[in-house]
């Protein structure tokens, strides 16, 4: 049995003061809607974090309907969903979040609403801080940032945590300290897994797959349908370390995947000790490998301890054993209550990969104090474009950037610092922000709105300056890969995950 309820948000005190004057009726608070509601999806992803709602009322105007009361649900109001299994029972609160999006055809007798709970303020509010400490402690420092209360933090978040968080969401910034979490547990031999959270508005974090007890999903009793499959899109089966100076130190390998598969490599930029500190960089070179993946998935009947973060046990023609759930979407309508699960096979003693190390060099770090900037391989600009370039990607293609992902304007700078004096200029700088790149160039009188005139060595950007590359003057680009965390030379510049050439800044003239 569910129950939804409503409340307005906070209101402004021009808001107040007109609704005071007008004699307007107070702002609802805890206003029962399950009578309204025709049909509810509640659902949840592990890639998105926030949980979602979108639910649908039904609706009329006084000019169609004298008699209907309407409902006036607000943009930014609060949505309670409660759930209990029988009327003995005490309802339990299952979503609290806001109404983000709404939508009326006035041909119809409907009204849709798209809630999300508080995790969406981490994933749409970027910040740019060093984030160090503790995981717990470096948790809490991104949601103080954001201004969401934290709640409950496991007792083993303890791993150390130094980074700095260049323009990332907070959703970003709380996996990048999870995974330091992950990596530090492997190296104590437990392979732990946690998910963040909203419960009551607060940030909680959970470990991954704690079986739901109790249920067994099966095609008997309460499955309508299941699929399994199976991919190596995401496999990475080699794993170079490279140190400050491009050095390959240290090779790790699962020899039987290259083997079977065909050798699939990234690059690791091996990270300098601090201070009365260890860096042990091989665990977390190990941990960036990655084997073929499986991905199953059911339909079936209902039930409401079935969501994101949680395990359950399957008995199916294709689906046996305990089964981690990736993603969940439980709809509401008629009186029926379905829902489709994304699963993850999780094995009772998983089988650990046989890993080649090969160490061929001892790391050389050039400097553990400044991680913004590194001069390593930056030229003053004053070869010819053509062999600037070619110099540039020499130095610096194939390579891990200090800033990881988000390193576009880094190896921009860098790469393009042979031919121009600009971007050599922007390189001595440490600039790694593109905004900060676009605003000099447009300082410098480098900075062009015309995208159809484009040469070779110029710098395009992208959206509202999010990102940047290095035109190579045959319809492709150099560029940082945020997706496999390496500088590449990409053979299509219009090929940028949906993203359109906003500015150039013309490099090739200065």
């Amino acid at each position: 049995m569910l129950s939804i309820r409503y409340s307005d948000p906070p209101e402004t005190d021009a808001e107040a003061k007109v609704r005071k004057d007008s004699g307007g009726p107070e702002p609802k608070d805890n206003l029962d809607i399950t009578d309204y509601v025709q049909k509810l999806t509640w659902s949840g992803d592990s890639d998105q974090a926030a949980r979602k709602l979108d639910f649908t009322i039904v609706y009329n105007t006084p000019e169609k309907d004298k008699a209907f009361t309407q409902l006036n649900l607000k943009l930014g109001g609060f949505i309670y969903l409660f759930y209990r299994v029988d009327d003995s029972q005490d309802e339990l609160n299952i979503f609290q979040g806001r109404i983000f999006y709404r939508k009326r055809a006035t041909d119809g007798y409907s009204f849709d609403f798209t809630c999300f709970d508080d995790l969406i303020y981490l994933a749409k509010s970027h910040i740019r801080a060093v984030i160090n400490g503790t995981a717990s402690a470096a948790i809490s420092q991104v949601c103080n940032e954001i201004g969401i209360p934290v709640g409950t933090l496991p007792d083993s978040l303890s791993a150390n945590v130094d980074f700095i968080c260049d323009d990332k969401s907070g959703t970003e910034a709380l996996r990048m300290i999870l995974d330091y979490q992950q990596a530090a547990d492997k190296a104590a031999g437990t392979d732990t897994y946690y998910l963040p959270v909203c419960i009551g508005g607060k940030v909680n974090v959970i470990k991954k797959g704690e079986l739901i007890e109790g249920y067994t999903a099966s095609a008997d009793v309460n499955v309508f349908s299941s699929e399994h499959s199976e991919s190596i899109e995401d496999m990475v089966n080699r794993i170079k370390a490279v140190d400050d100076n491009g050095t390959v130190c240290q090779v790790f390998t699962i020899n039987d995947d290259v083997k079977h598969f065909g050798m699939i490599q990234q690059i690791y930029k091996m990270q300098p000790p601090k201070d009365g500190e260890t860096v042990d960089n091989a665990v977390t070179a190990k941990a960036k490998l990655a084997q073929e993946k499986d991905e199953s998935s059911l339909k079936g009947t209902g039930y409401i301890q079935c969501i994101t973060g949680y395990a359950i046990t399957v008995q199916e023609e294709q689906l046996k054993g305990k089964f981690y759930i990736k993603s969940d979407t439980h709809d509401f309508e008629n009186g029926q209550h379905t829902m489709s699960l994304t699963l993850e096979y999780m094995p009772d003693k998983p089988v650990q990969p046989d890993i080649e190390q090969k160490d061929y060099a001892a790391p050389v770090f050039k400097s553990s104090s400044n991680k913004m900037k590194s001069t390593r391989g930056v030229s003053d600009g004053s070869a010819s474009v053509d062999a600037g370039l070619s110099a540039g990607w020499d130095a610096w293609g194939g390579q891990t950037m200090a800033n990881g992902r988000e390193g576009c304007a880094e190896f921009v700078g860098k790469c393009g610092s042979y031919y121009s004096p600009f971007l050599a200029q922007e390189a001595e700088s440490g600039i790694v922000y593109c905004p900060t790149m676009v605003s000099d160039a447009d300082a410098a009188g480098l900075l062009s709105y015309d995208t159809t005139d484009l040469q070779k060595g110029d710098v395009l950007v992208y959206g509202d300056d999010d990102h940047v590359v290095i035109y190579d003057g045959q319809g492709g680009y150099y560029g940082n890969s945020s997706s496999r965390n390496v500088t590449v030379h990409g053979g299509d510049y219009t090929e940028m995950s949906g993203m359109q050439v906003t500015k150039v800044i013309k490099a090739s003239q200065g």
